[in-house]
Protein backbone atom coordinates (compact mmCIF):
# COMPACT_ATOMS: atom_id res chain seq x y z
CA UNK A 1 0.00 0.00 0.00
CA UNK A 2 1.31 3.44 -0.92
CA UNK A 3 1.55 6.10 1.80
CA UNK A 4 0.97 9.74 0.88
CA UNK A 5 1.37 12.94 2.89
CA UNK A 6 -0.73 15.95 1.87
CA UNK A 7 0.14 19.35 3.32
CA UNK A 8 -2.91 21.51 3.99
CA UNK A 9 -0.62 24.54 4.31
CA UNK A 10 -0.09 24.32 0.53
CA UNK A 11 -3.85 24.43 -0.13
CA UNK A 12 -4.56 28.19 -0.05
CA UNK A 13 -7.13 28.16 -2.88
CA UNK A 14 -8.91 25.57 -5.03
CA UNK A 15 -6.23 25.41 -7.71
CA UNK A 16 -3.46 25.06 -5.12
CA UNK A 17 -5.47 22.41 -3.27
CA UNK A 18 -5.85 20.24 -6.34
CA UNK A 19 -2.22 20.82 -7.33
CA UNK A 20 -1.15 19.61 -3.86
CA UNK A 21 -3.43 16.55 -4.10
CA UNK A 22 -2.08 15.71 -7.56
CA UNK A 23 1.53 16.15 -6.42
CA UNK A 24 1.22 14.35 -3.11
CA UNK A 25 -0.82 11.39 -4.35
CA UNK A 26 0.88 11.19 -7.74
CA UNK A 27 -2.41 11.56 -9.60
CA UNK A 28 -2.27 11.11 -13.38
CA UNK A 29 -1.75 14.06 -15.76
CA UNK A 30 -5.39 13.82 -16.90
CA UNK A 31 -6.65 14.46 -13.31
CA UNK A 32 -9.50 16.95 -13.69
CA UNK A 33 -8.72 19.04 -10.58
CA UNK A 34 -12.23 19.02 -9.11
CA UNK A 35 -14.01 16.99 -6.43
CA UNK A 36 -15.66 14.61 -8.91
CA UNK A 37 -12.30 13.87 -10.51
CA UNK A 38 -10.77 13.39 -7.06
CA UNK A 39 -13.50 10.90 -6.19
CA UNK A 40 -12.88 9.00 -9.42
CA UNK A 41 -9.18 8.66 -8.54
CA UNK A 42 -9.41 7.80 -4.85
CA UNK A 43 -12.51 5.61 -4.86
CA UNK A 44 -10.44 2.80 -6.37
CA UNK A 45 -7.03 3.74 -4.96
CA UNK A 46 -5.07 1.54 -2.59
CA UNK A 47 -3.41 4.03 -0.26
CA UNK A 48 -2.81 5.36 3.23
CA UNK A 49 -3.24 9.15 3.06
CA UNK A 50 -2.41 11.60 5.84
CA UNK A 51 -3.34 15.28 5.69
CA UNK A 52 -1.22 17.56 7.87
CA UNK A 53 -2.29 21.12 8.74
CA UNK A 54 -6.01 20.52 8.06
CA UNK A 55 -6.93 23.77 9.86
CA UNK A 56 -5.02 25.82 7.28
CA UNK A 57 -6.92 24.08 4.49
CA UNK A 58 -10.27 24.74 6.20
CA UNK A 59 -9.42 28.38 6.97
CA UNK A 60 -8.32 29.00 3.39
CA UNK A 61 -11.02 27.11 1.52
CA UNK A 62 -14.04 27.39 3.81
CA UNK A 63 -17.01 25.35 2.58
CA UNK A 64 -15.02 23.96 -0.33
CA UNK A 65 -12.42 22.69 2.14
CA UNK A 66 -15.17 20.93 4.09
CA UNK A 67 -16.41 19.31 0.88
CA UNK A 68 -12.88 18.25 -0.02
CA UNK A 69 -12.41 16.60 3.39
CA UNK A 70 -15.83 14.99 3.11
CA UNK A 71 -14.83 13.50 -0.25
CA UNK A 72 -11.68 12.00 1.30
CA UNK A 73 -13.53 10.63 4.34
CA UNK A 74 -16.34 9.16 2.21
CA UNK A 75 -13.83 7.46 -0.06
CA UNK A 76 -12.27 5.86 3.02
CA UNK A 77 -15.71 4.61 4.09
CA UNK A 78 -16.53 3.15 0.68
CA UNK A 79 -13.11 1.80 -0.30
CA UNK A 80 -11.55 -0.50 2.30
CA UNK A 81 -8.17 -0.10 0.56
CA UNK A 82 -8.15 3.68 1.01
CA UNK A 83 -7.30 5.03 4.47
CA UNK A 84 -7.49 8.72 5.30
CA UNK A 85 -6.22 10.47 8.45
CA UNK A 86 -5.60 14.02 9.56
CA UNK A 87 -2.77 15.23 11.75
CA UNK A 88 -2.32 18.70 13.24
Amino acid sequence: MNAYLIDGANMRDRAAAHAELARAMKLPPHYGANLDALWDEISCMRADVTLVHPAVLLNSLGIYGCKLLQTLYEAAEENSDFHFHTQD
